[in-house]
């Protein structure tokens, strides 16, 4: 049997427990007691006001998130946005001390007024967004907390693309209520929360600023309130610039190399065209990531249709200095004023060296001094046009210059006289055919020196090419991305 002790702890037991119950019990009849009446006869239709006809006030305020995407083709910003807006709804009030001092109650943000606040400059009809509870305290203040992933339209600037920077806003108003329906009023400071944001690897926030302004519309008279978000951000150029301008100096480069390869190769023009399908391939990418617009070209799109320019024209350069190259062939000299210009100054200029042979006698200018092999000269016309004094045999008889050389002293007979004709006859060829040979070889001397000097010629405008287009492809490269460079680096307005 139980003792009188034991069963009075028992029983205190049992009394502690269902005092336990009651008061959970209690506090949650209060809490339902609450909701039951603050819902009892509420029309969330209504718009909430202390005085009818008067404009309700909403306290607005975006805090950024997270800048997911900036669309340039389609001029699309996504960001995530943390949305607070708070009102004061007079029918949503009651007295703590007869709920169980309750303060603070959440509610489903469907079964009381929200205000119809949207985004103005939204390029996407539904909006992702999370919306959970309404918060609403015992003065009748409600605070709606929403997360919203917006698409909003965002005028682009690519002039100095990719060293850009771009600036974006978030208009938000009522839709159907304008100022004497519904004031705004800015919540927080003129610099916007930032709290919570994460940075993107592609774009670095610069600032991002919230002012309050009304503007007038063609329906209605009375102006609307709008929130301005401005989110100020520039780019991070180290992807572009290795995946597009660095390759591109680099092609350029290579097609200006063309210039130092030798002519007798036969591979520059080859090389010029390559080169330039490549430049195209890229120029390709660069306009397939930028808007179709026409009110700025962007700088890199500039860049790029100059080096092609540069390129198709170095291609078109090497053409002409092959032909320079190849000239020497017909025979023909180099002028003497081209030679006193390229030989002696552009070569020297240049840190060039040439290997020019001396030029051989041109057999058609009369009686000019000796060659350097020491060779006499060669007649004009033909060889026997040297003999002024003495007329040529007909039927091939002998030279008199050889019958002077060889007559004999003494008389001699008809046998004799035969032999030595024919002997003489026999010199004679044996002396044209040397000639000819001597005329061949000093022509053809003439011809390689005269190949040579082109062909030297065609080596100092090669040099002289590539030290312009070098010094040209430079100065466009620094022109057109270092004001871009320089303009990023300045704060943003």
């Amino acid at each position: 049997m139980y003792t009188r002790q034991q069963m009075l702890a028992v029983i205190a037991c049992l009394i502690g427990i269902c005092v336990s119950q009651n008061l959970d019990s209690f506090n949650l009849d209060n809490e339902y007691r609450l909701v039951r009446d603050l819902m009892k006869g509420y029309n969330k239709q209504v718009k909430p006001a202390v005085i009818n006809n008067q404009a309700l006030n909403v306290s607005f305020g975006v805090a950024l998130a997270q800048i997911i995407d900036l669309d340039e083709k389609n001029q699309i910003i996504t960001t995530n946005c943390w949305n607070t807006q708070k009102w004061l709804d007079p029918k949503l009030t009651w007295e703590p001390s007869k709920y169980g001092n309750i303060t603070v109650v959440r509610l489903p943000y469907d079964t009381v007024w929200l205000p119809d606040i949207v985004l103005y400059n939204s390029a996407h009809l539904a909006d992702e967004s999370v919306s959970t509870n309404v918060i609403v305290l015992n003065n009748g203040t409600v605070i709606y907390l929403t997360m919203v992933i917006y698409k909003s339209s965002c005028s682009i600037d690519v002039k100095y693309f990719p060293f850009d920077s771009q600036h974006c806003t978030l208009d938000f108003s009522s839709w159907s209520y304008d100022l004497e329906g519904m004031n705004l009023i800015l919540l927080g400071g003129q610099d916007g929360d930032l709290s919570n944001y994460k940075n993107s690897t592609e774009w670095e926030l610069v600032g991002f600023l919230q002012e309050r302004k009304e503007e007038n519309f063609s329906c209605c008279e009375v102006p609307y309130p709008f929130i301005k978000n401005h989110i100020l951000i520039k780019r991070r150029p180290l992807f572009y610039v290795f995946n597009m301008i660095f390759p591109c100096v680099l092609i350029t480069l290579v097609a200006l190399l063309g210039f130092y390869m030798p002519s007798d190769t036969g591979e520059k023009i080859s090389m010029g065209i390559t080169t330039l399908l490549s430049m195209t391939v890229f120029l390709m990418i660069v306009a397939d990531q930028m808007p179709p617009t026409s009110d700025n070209l962007p700088l890199v799109g500039l860049f790029y249709g100059i080096t092609i320019a540069i390129v198709s024209s170095a291609t078109g350069m090497t053409v002409f200095v092959l032909n320079i190259h190849h000239k020497g062939q017909r025979g023909r000299e180099v002028p003497r004023l081209v030679k006193k210009i390229f030989f002696g100054i552009v070569a020297r200029l240049m840190f060039l060296t040439l290997d020019l042979d001396d030029m051989p006698p041109d057999p058609q200018q009369g009686n000019p001094p000796k060659g350097p092999k020491g060779m006499q000269p060669l007649p004009q016309n033909d060889y026997y046009s040297r003999f002024d004094s003495d007329r040529r045999p007909e039927n091939g008889g002998i030279s008199p210059r050889f019958t002077r050389k060889f007559t004999p002293a003494t008389p001699s007979t008809p046998n004799s006289d035969n032999t030595e004709k024919q002997f003489l006859r026999v010199l004679q060829k044996v002396y044209q055919t040397i000639e000819k040979n001597e005329m061949r070889l000093e022509d053809q001397d003439r011809r390689d020196a005269i190949k040579n000097e082109w062909q030297q010629l065609a080596l100092v405008i090669d040099r002289l090419l590539l030290f312009l287009f070098l010094t040209f492809a430079t100065a466009i490269t620094i022109a057109l991305i270092l004001p871009g460079y320089l303009q990023q680096m300045e704060d943003i307005p």
